[in-house]
C-alpha cells in the first residue's frame, strides 16, 4: 500500500479521535455552564468554587478530556480483544460496567490531583473530599449525563463504522434525499465452499463462524477508507469512491483481510473444526446512489458495476483464483499499482453488450 496514502489514513485516524475527545471535553464544559447559569443549583461542594469559574472549566476539562481518551482506548483497543469470544449480551454488559468504571476514576483521581495543586492539601484529606463529591447529588447528575454522552457518542461511532465514513456524513447532510451520481468501486467478497460449510456446522453454529468471519474481516478493513454497502448471506460487499494516489486499495485489503483470517486460523480450527477461505472480485463504474425502503431508510446503489463485480465473483471458481478484477477498476487506480496485475480472460459477461477484460494478481512488488 501506498505510504503516502498509509500516512493520510493515520492523520485522518487521529484527527477524528481527536474530534471525539474534544467532543467529551466540550460536553463536559456545557454541563458545568448549565449548572453555574443557574438551571440547578450546584451542591456545597462545588458551591465554593463558582467564583473562579475559570478553575472550575479547567477541572472539567482535564477530566473531560482523559475520560474521552480512555473511552476511545477501550472501545477501539481493549473491549474488542477482551471480549471477541462473548456473547453479544455479555459484550453489552462489560461495556456498560467499564464504561461506569472509565467515568467514576478519572473523576476521582482528577479531583485529589486538583484539590492538592489548588488547596494544597495533604493527599489523605484531598481523598477524602473526593469521597465526599462522589456522594453528592451533583456527581450522581454529572455521572448520568456523562454516561448517556458516552453511549451517544458509541452510537455514533459504531454507525460510521457500518456504513462507512462517507455513505455516514452525506446522509447526515441529506444528500442521499435525491439520487446522487457517484463513480465508486466496489469488492464482493464471498466466502468458499458456504454451502458445505452449512451442512458440516449446522445452521446455528454456521451462524456464529459467519459472524466471527465477518468481525476478523471488518476489523482488517478498519485501516482503510472504505464503506460497508451489505452483507448478503455469506458475503460482503465494500465500496468506496475512486480517489487520488490509489495504489490498488482494493488488493491491498483482500490481502489484509487474508492476514487476519490467517491469524486466527487455530482459533477457527479448534472452535469450528475449519477455516474461512474467501474470495473477491472489483470492478468500478458509475452508480446512483440514493436512500430506499420508507420508514426504514437505507442507502441503495443503481448500476451495471454492481451486476459485472457479482458475474466476475462466479468466475474465481472457474479460474482457481482468489482475486479478479476488471480492466475498469485498473482503469481507476491514479497511480501505478503495487501489484503485476496478469490478464486472465477477455469475456462477454452474461447482461453485458461488451467484452470485459478480467486480470487478476500475478505478483505483488
Amino acid at each position: 500500500m501506498d505510504r503516502k496514502k498509509s500516512y493520510s489514513q493515520h492523520f485522518q485516524s487521529i484527527a477524528e479521535n481527536g474530534i471525539i475527545i474534544l467532543f467529551f471535553v466540550f460536553g463536559a464544559n456545557f454541563f458545568i455552564f448549565l449548572k453555574i447559569v443557574g438551571i440547578e443549583n450546584p451542591s456545597e461542594v462545588i458551591d465554593s468554587r463558582l467564583s473562579q469559574p475559570m478553575l472550575v472549566h479547567l477541572r472539567v476539562s482535564v477530566g473531560g478530556g482523559i475520560i474521552g481518551a480512555l473511552i476511545l482506548f477501550y472501545e477501539t483497543s481493549v473491549h474488542p480483544r477482551v471480549t471477541k469470544n462473548f456473547s453479544l449480551l455479555i459484550k453489552r454488559l462489560i461495556w456498560q460496567i467499564d464504561v461506569a468504571l472509565i467515568i467514576v476514576v478519572p473523576i476521582f483521581i482528577v479531583f485529589i490531583l486538583f484539590e492538592l495543586v489548588e488547596y494544597k492539601m495533604t493527599f489523605a484529606a484531598a481523598a477524602k473530599t473526593a469521597f465526599s463529591f462522589l456522594t453528592t447529588g451533583l456527581f450522581l447528575s454529572f455521572f448520568i449525563y456523562y454516561y448517556t454522552l458516552s453511549i451517544l457518542v458509541s452510537f455514533l461511532r459504531r454507525l460510521r463504522q457500518s456504513f462507512g465514513q462517507h455513505v455516514f456524513y452525506n446522509y447526515l447532510m441529506g444528500k442521499y434525499a435525491e439520487p446522487l451520481e457517484e463513480k465508486r468501486s466496489f469488492m464482493f467478497l464471498d466466502l468458499n465452499d458456504s454451502t458445505k460449510i452449512a451442512e458440516t456446522l449446522g445452521h446455528v453454529k454456521y451462524s456464529r463462524f459467519l459472524n466471527r468471519c465477518f468481525d476478523d474481516i471488518i476489523h482488517a478493513v478498519s485501516q482503510y477508507d472504505c464503506d460497508i454497502y451489505q452483507f448478503v448471506g455469506d458475503e460482503v460487499v465494500f465500496t468506496w469512491p475512486i480517489s487520488k494516489n490509489d495504489q490498488g486499495k482494493a488488493v491491498a485489503m483482500f490481502q489484509t483481510i487474508q492476514s487476519q483470517l490467517k491469524l486466527f486460523a487455530n482459533h477457527y480450527q479448534t472452535k469450528f473444526g475449519m477455516q474461512p477461505v474467501f474470495k473477491a472480485a472489483v470492478s468500478t463504474g458509475n452508480v446512483t446512489a440514493t436512500l430506499v425502503g420508507g420508514k426504514t431508510k437505507n442507502i441503495a446503489y443503481h448500476g451495471d458495476v454492481l451486476n459485472t463485480t457479482a458475474r466476475l465473483l462466479g468466475l474465481c471458481k472457474q479460474y482457481k483464483r482468489d482475486i479478479l478484477f476488471t480492466h475498469f477498476y485498473l482503469k481507476s487506480l491514479d497511480r501505478a499499482p503495487f501489484f503485476e496485475p496478469e490478464h486472465i480472460a477477455t469475456l462477454q459477461l452474461r447482461g453485458k453488450a461488451n467484452e470485459s477484460n478480467i486480470y487478476t494478481v500475478k505478483k505483488y512488488a
